[in-house]
């Protein structure tokens, strides 16, 4: 579809489902709901340069009743001259690198986040700048970038200090001249900065004045170490892997030492791991059959989300069919069980229904 000029394109995708809670004591709640829609254009300037534009019309009920529109990217992309196809400038509001690839891998963004994105390790889009550097022709064997971030979120873009957050990613295509394993894929990030907060100096529970050391970011770390990867078999089958390790600053103690010195507290470490798989019927089944529009998939979670606490963490299993009729339609049947180590904590479960309309 094209807007006006022979170079811009306008897409979209649009996320609908029906669940149903299998809980004990939900007693079959169940909902229709419109999860996203979103709403991209691109144009290419020129030789050199593209701009793309994606609204995101969401729900939120910490902010209205009902359904309402932000921009989740708008950024520039500039590929110099001189960079001889092998470097990439982009600027504004952008995807962070490593959540975006893996939505790729996992391929079901419409039906659930990947486990980073869900538990809230990274923002997935966030205004900076990135430098992408292509590894081989064109970035036949991948790329590196380096990103500079405010460290906000495209939710809440206003800054609450000076500090920038700095990300190293890589992508490599191991199998790119094998057949059979050319789909696959590796990904890596180091993400490291300060959390968007306030680093003024605080005022303990009785009202008198901490002596903290001015932007003293340390105690307010945000650190993401992240992993992964795709096995694509040929046209049969996806196996992929996703882990991330979290280091978050806790600040300081509503209270002060004997001196007025803010008393540091402890980082917070934790871990969410998520391993996937596709099955696809494909070729194994009869031409013009339904079967050869249908995968089989799974997925299971496991988050710690504080490493130092005993019977805090949790369990996800997805599990489900997937039907691909036509280019533009996903629809998929799956069931999702949450489990809690916790003991005298329920499990969770329910039953969804999910599709994916693209045009």
């Amino acid at each position: 579809m094209s807007a006006n000029a022979a170079d811009t394109k306008v897409n979209g995708r649009l996320y609908a489902d029906w669940n149903l809670d299998l809980t004990d004591g939900a007693e079959s709640a169940n909902s229709f709901n419109l999860s996203r829609t979103y709403v991209t254009v691109k144009s290419k300037l020129s030789d050199y340069t593209s701009v793309r534009i994606t609204s995101d019309l969401r729900q939120d009920s910490d902010i209205y009743d009902g359904y309402f529109v932000i921009i989740k990217y708008g950024y520039l992309d500039w590929s110099p001259k001189f960079g001889k196809k092998a470097l990439k400038i982009r600027l504004g509001l952008q995807p962070t690198l490593y959540i975006d690839n893996m939505n790729k891998f996992w391929g079901r963004r419409y039906l659930y986040k990947t486990t980073g994105d869900a538990n809230k390790y990274l923002t997935t889009s966030d205004l900076g700048a990135t430098a992408f550097v292509n590894i081989g022709n064109k970035g036949e064997n991948g790329y590196l970038a380096l990103q500079i971030l405010n460290g906000t979120s495209y939710t809440d873009v206003e800054e609450m200090n000076a500090n920038k957050n700095f990300g190293l990613f890589a992508l490599l295509n191991p199998f790119k001249n094998n057949e059979q394993y050319k789909r696959s894929a590796l990904v890596a990030q180091f993400y490291t900065g300060t959390q968007n907060v306030s680093l003024e100096t605080d005022i303990d529970s009785s009202g008198t004045p901490m002596i903290v050391y001015e932007n003293d970011s340390k105690q307010f770390k945000h650190q993401v170490i992240s992993f992964g990867g795709m096995l694509g078999v040929s046209d049969k089958a996806d196996i992929g892997v996703d882990v991330n390790l979290l280091t978050m600053g806790q600040g300081y103690a509503d209270s002060a030492d004997a001196q007025g010195f803010a008393v540091a507290l402890d980082d917070r470490k934790s871990s969410a791991m998520s391993f996937f798989g596709t099955w696809y019927f494909g070729n194994s089944a009869e031409d013009n059959s339904l079967f050869r529009t249908l995968n089989l998939f799974g997925r299971y979670d496991i988050v710690d989300p504080n490493t130092d606490v005993d019977n805090d963490g949790k369990s996800l299993i997805i599990a489900g069919v997937e039907c691909t009729p036509t280019k533009g339609f996903k629809a998929s049947v799956n069931v999702r069980s949450t489990s809690y180590e916790l003991s005298g904590k329920d499990s969770q479960t329910h039953v969804f229904v999910n599709t994916l309309f693209k045009f």
